[in-house]
């Protein structure tokens, strides 16, 4: 029987963000895969504690508040002296509310833009200078077919992956020449719990499954160091819902 080869990411060290369930956990499991040391961080304690126990040993998992600027410092610092330098950050946390405009409160403004577009600014900047003089690193952004589509009841939620896709674009036009990477990846719906149940229960066949979305985000951040996918756009089968 022939020896397995060498793992794709043995040795490197990738940390996701909202790891806990859906995509991030699919991720998660996906880098567990060919090898690497996977954080994961969440908000809930005791949910990345369990997905790190299903995953198995390469996997930690420290709780972060990616809106919070001491938390995130924090974080990637005990990343870094726990598993060494950050090789792929994957900026997965994200919330959203589906109401109207008139319906949404500053509350859940201030909430959707801290997470979703304060939380990848915080993370990115946080591993940026050392990927930059290590000369290599990979920024992957979870954004959303919001930022290139118009949806009713989520003018707040398209407003922050909207920022967060000109923020990544821009970002990777600085970093690109010190062989970093930064790939926008825009979802479509895909059977996650950011979904109301009775969405997901209504259109579960038609939706992408997260391991779906996790495969092609690892198939991108494979690829050899001279090149790099900017952006992925990914849509069920059917189109979207």
């Amino acid at each position: 029987m022939a020896a397995e080869g060498p793992k794709a990411f043995e040795g490197k060290t990738v940390w996701i963000t909202g790891g806990g369930t859906g995509i991030g956990k699919a991720i998660a499991a996906a880098f567990v895969r060919e090898g690497a040391q996977v954080v994961l961080s969440g908000r809930s304690a005791a949910r990345i504690d369990t997905v790190a126990a299903e995953l198995g040993s390469g996997v930690r998992a420290i709780p972060c508040d990616v809106s919070d600027a001491n938390e995130v410092a924090a974080v990637t610092s005990r990343i870094a002296e726990l598993c060494g330098p950050i090789d792929v950050l994957i900026n997965n946390a994200g919330v959203t509310v589906f109401k109207p405009f008139l319906e949404t409160s500053i509350e859940e403004f201030d909430q959707l833009t801290s997470v979703n577009l304060r939380g990848p600014f915080l993370c990115s900047r946080a591993v940026l200078p050392s990927m930059i003089e290590r000369g290599g690193g990979t920024v992957v952004m979870i954004n959303s077919m919001a930022a290139r589509q118009v949806f009713a009841n989520s003018s707040i939620y398209a407003a922050t992956k909207g920022g967060l896709k000109w923020m990544a674009d821009c970002l990777r036009l600085e970093v690109r020449k010190a062989g970093v990477r930064v790939i926008n990846v825009h979802p479509g719906a895909t059977n996650t719990p950011i979904w109301p149940d009775p969405v997901r229960d209504k259109h579960a066949e038609r939706m992408m499954h997260p391991d779906d979305v996790a495969e092609t985000i690892l198939t991108a951040c494979k690829t050899p160091s001279s090149v790099m996918v900017e952006e992925i756009v990914l849509q069920p089968i059917g189109g979207a819902l």
